[in-house]
């Protein structure tokens, strides 16, 4: 789809400064632009890659200043948030002409008792359940599996092979990328005579409008009642939640992320990649636990914590300064080591100096 930069300027309601009549194809980073194309700039520090960019147009902040010379004065929208602001127009511009497909693919399985809202889109292998609602708009890509009496909000999007269990219930405009799976059994098992006897998982998995989760995600169902994730929350890729867990609204959980059963988290709290948070604790809104961190213990609102065992960010940074001078602390040590044995090794080879020096005291 094209546009012109005054087309586009409207589209995201910033302010055209120069001609508005250039046609825009596409829309790319400034080191990859090229004629036809709009690109953005965030800070001025890189003003200098717009000099020899062969970009038609650019977005740019309120206060950035273009390169004023003829030959490389650029058509530009002026916006508050250019990063946002680009991001639209690159979805705007490379939005199909075609019409969204929608319908029941005769190759996907949906159950008589099933209820189907309106302009959604089912593609061939996928799998409705009994009693199962999808809501109007929903999309289910190949092989997607929606599990008995799931309930999916409006403009739900589940990409290839993503499972959904029995009792899952997503909110409005959840996406959720292929691969993950939804309401699997938690891990949790008692030692009776001597075997571990498994713990059945009568729950479900309850999340909120507005999340997305990444690919290959594993999310439990509760043991009896719901594990919850809050509205607005981002999961990426590979991220493990057990059991019982409530995490609360826009969390943001980096790759590899594992929760055990029964924790809390606030809203807006994030969580760096690998981060490995024990079972039964709970972290209050707006902390941050650092990449790799072990939370062993509840952390209150607002704290950033960084290590394993995880601390305080600021005692954790004296720890790593530390350990980065352990090894010329060794060698100091060994060199007072072995300062003392010399010493020691004096004073037991001349043992009447000390005594002499007694004696003529008395």
């Amino acid at each position: 789809m094209n546009a012109t930069v005054e087309q586009l300027a409207a589209l995201v309601r910033g302010r055209l400064v120069g001609d508005g009549t250039a046609v825009i194809s596409s829309a790319r980073p400034v080191n990859e632009a090229g004629p036809g194309d709009i690109t953005f700039i965030e800070s001025e520090r890189y003003a200098k890659l717009l000099r020899t960019s062969p970009a038609s147009a650019v977005i740019v902040g309120p206060h950035f200043r273009t390169p004023s010379s003829p030959e490389h004065k650029l058509p530009t929208i002026e916006v508050d948030d250019p990063m946002s602001a680009f991001l639209a127009v690159r979805t705007h511009l490379s939005a199909k002409s075609q019409a969204r497909w929608t319908g029941v693919h005769p190759m996907a399985w949906v159950a008589p008792t099933a209820k189907i809202g309106v302009n959604v889109a089912i593609y061939p292998f996928a799998y409705v359940g009994d009693g199962a609602e999808v809501g109007d708009g929903a999309t289910l890509m190949p092989g997607a599996i929606v599990g008995d009496r799931c309930k999916l909000g409006t403009d739900v999007l589940l990409h290839p092979h993503v499972v959904l269990y029995a009792d899952v219930i997503l909110g409005d405009r959840v996406e959720v990328h292929a691969g993950t799976v939804l309401g699997g059994d938690g891990f949790k098992y008692r030692q009776i005579d001597g075997r571990h006897e498994k713990v059945p998982h009568t729950g479900r998995v309850e999340v909120g409008s507005d999340v997305e989760i990444g690919a290959n995600c594993a999310i439990d169902r509760g043991t009896f009642e719901a594990t919850k994730i809050g509205e607005g929350t981002k999961i990426d890729n590979l991220v493990m939640i057990g059991h019982n867990n409530d995490i609360g609204k826009h969390n943001l959980l980096c790759g590899q992320v594992g929760i055990a059963g029964s924790c809390k988290t606030g809203d807006y709290v994030i969580m760096a990649g690998q981060a490995g948070i024990k079972d039964h604790t709970e972290i209050g809104d707006r902390s941050v636990v650092g990449a790799q961190a072990g939370v062993h213990k509840n952390m209150p609102a607002g704290q950033q914590v960084l290590g394993s065992p995880a601390l305080p960010i600021r005692d954790q940074r004296r720890l790593f300064l530390t350990m980065e001078r352990l090894p010329e602390m060794q060698k100091q040590l060994k060199a007072l080591v072995s300062q003392i044995g010399s010493l020691t090794a004096g004073l037991l080879a001349n043992p009447t100096t000390e005594s002499s020096h007694d004696a003529s005291n008395l």
